[in-house]
């Protein structure tokens, strides 16, 4: 499995190399937040589809969720499963960046945002604010994508919010 690294901090000739290596050896990459892009799907690798706070890739003008992009990208054939990024270890519970000046028009266009300006991924999602609405967002991407996989990366802070976590599950079945 190769993990997460988006188009952008990776290079065109990186992620097609990437890709082109998955498919050669039967197993996934991960496209990272930022987006599918076409050098993703060169190769027709086995995709795992990053959806971070940003929502690349299927979000709304003002950044929210858009279900009818979600579905329209989750039902390309490269892609396997899709991974919800709560939260990572090198940063958690903090913002990310995209200076205006690294935010190409091709940039741009894969994550669904306008060029050349600077972009904010949220601390945290706008779908979903329980473990809870989480589970059941993580139904709604089911349903939309056909019945992929569905999972979630995240840094536990505190083992309370893991258990609330494990609670959500037992209680709602999914």
């Amino acid at each position: 499995h190769i993990y997460a690294m988006s188009f952008g901090a990776l290079s065109s000739h990186a992620v097609m190399a990437l890709n082109g290596g998955a498919k050669l050896g039967n197993f996934a990459h991960n496209t990272g937040e930022g987006g599918i892009s076409s050098y993703h799907l060169k190769f027709a690798g086995d995709l795992t589809w990053q959806i971070g706070t940003g929502y690349f890739g299927c979000r709304t003008v003002n950044g929210g969720f858009s279900e009818k992009l979600f579905a329209e990208k989750a039902m390309l054939p490269s892609v396997k499963m899709i991974e919800i990024k709560l939260s990572q270890g090198a940063k958690p519970g903090h913002a990310g960046v995209l200076p205006a000046c690294k935010n190409t028009p091709e940039i741009a266009k894969i994550r669904g945002v306008e060029a050349y300006t600077q972009i904010n991924s949220p601390a945290t999602h706008s779908a979903f604010s329980t473990p809870i609405e989480l589970l059941e967002f993580i139904q709604q991407l089911r349903d939309l994508s056909g019945g992929k996989p569905i999972g979630f990366k995240l840094c536990i802070g505190q083992r309370s919010d893991f258990l609330a976590l494990c609670k959500a599950m037992l209680k709602t079945g999914i």
